[in-house]
């Protein structure tokens, strides 16, 4: 079959090129011809100060000067290498030559990741619009920190309602999607696993050992996880455990080291670390499938993220602040019994994507 996927692939984060590539393996091994669909970002929701920031052009470069005044010319060059590292990625590993309107293959997946949220933008073709595959289906689709009570201060509770009503199937990888769907629908739609745990990438977190060792990552947005209180709690852990603190994917200045890396050698970082300190779901979900100990602290992400961890019985990693890092830190993880439900959740999901792509 031919299958196109229509997910934020272009994102500036591991996790997005993670979870598109994921799916892409997944649905190969299963015998099909997968592309990527290209479409334009919506960003009606955020001011035209923070839209220079994606939208990358001449108009930008008074919004990256003041960045660069505010964060250092480290965090500058830091992402500019990263951006280069995820974008010859995506060219090695997506097909990238179809736009959404276009393609007229046998069925396109939307998701995974927060395609259905309004929190930037409203992006129509998310909902199955101008779609002309034969069929139209999700795979993981979270709405994010989207609640049914933005949807309608938004007006679209219509038009996502009359959308998500033209998907042959749906799936989503959080309840506060799921509810949503209920309630716009009136349909119950199933929780699948987030695609990086689907497909797993036990191959390639093998493929990439660092030579250090003795160390704990730091995963998360260069924009958090830097307030003093924070950074004193980690330098303390560490200090005390003899680690060294490196921060992967993101620039922490107060990190010991801030490493670029391709996606798939970040599998390797986690993989062989004595422990991540993240506040990110990807970087929960790397940790999961790595089998690596985890400290989480919940953000503005918490409908997604304390719902993975409950999950797999990991809600006790949880941090309510970063001065618990030594006392959850402490706590052993049973990790044959989170492969175990790895393994459930990946058979069930897998059942899910071959039903709703093949009919």
């Amino acid at each position: 079959m031919e299958i196109g996927i229509l997910t934020y692939y272009g994102v500036h984060n591991h996790g997005a090129v993670l979870q598109a590539n994921g799916l892409q393996q997944v649905l190969r091994g299963m015998g099909h011809n997968v592309r990527f669909l290209s479409f334009e970002r919506s960003y009606e929701y955020i001011s035209e100060e923070q839209t220079k920031k994606y939208k990358l052009g001449l108009n930008s470069i008074p919004y990256y000067f003041k960045y660069m005044i505010e964060k250092g010319p480290g965090n500058i060059f830091y992402n500019y290498k990263k951006r280069n590292t995820l974008k010859s990625f995506r060219a090695s590993s997506f097909n990238l030559s179809t736009s959404y309107n276009s393609f007229e293959g046998d069925a396109v997946v939307i998701g995974s990741d927060e395609v259905f949220s309004l929190e930037i933008g409203y992006n129509p073709m998310m909902y199955g619009y101008e779609l002309k595959a034969k069929r139209i289906t999700s795979y993981a689709g979270s709405f994010g920190p989207t609640t049914i009570q933005e949807i309608e201060q938004k007006g679209k509770l219509d038009s996502i309602r009359k959308g998500l009503r033209r998907f042959n199937a749906i799936s989503v990888r959080d309840q506060n999607s799921q509810s949503i769907v209920k309630e716009l629908c009136n349909i119950e739609v199933p929780l699948v696993c987030d695609p990086v745990i689907l497909y797993g990438y036990e191959r390639e977190m093998k493929e990439f050992k660092p030579v250090d060792s003795g160390y704990i990552v730091v995963y998360a947005y260069d924009n958090r996880m830097n307030d003093p209180e924070e950074v004193r709690a980690i330098r303390t852990y560490a200090h005390a455990h003899g680690l060294k603190i490196y921060s992967v994917g993101y620039y922490h200045k107060w990190c010991d080291k801030c490493i670029d890396a391709s996606p798939t050698e970040l599998l390797g970082w986690i993989r062989n670390a004595e422990l991540t300190v993240t506040d990110t779901f990807h970087g929960s979900v790397i940790s999961i499938i790595c089998n690596t100990p985890m400290v989480v602290k919940l953000r503005d992400n918490a409908n997604k993220l304390a719902y993975l961890l409950l999950e797999y019985g990991l809600s006790d990693r949880i941090m309510e602040s970063f001065n618990e890092i030594e006392r959850v830190a402490s706590q052993e993880i049973d990790f044959s019994g989170v492969n175990a439900v790895l393994k459930e959740k990946r058979e069930i999901s897998k059942r899910y994507l071959i039903s709703a792509v093949e009919g």
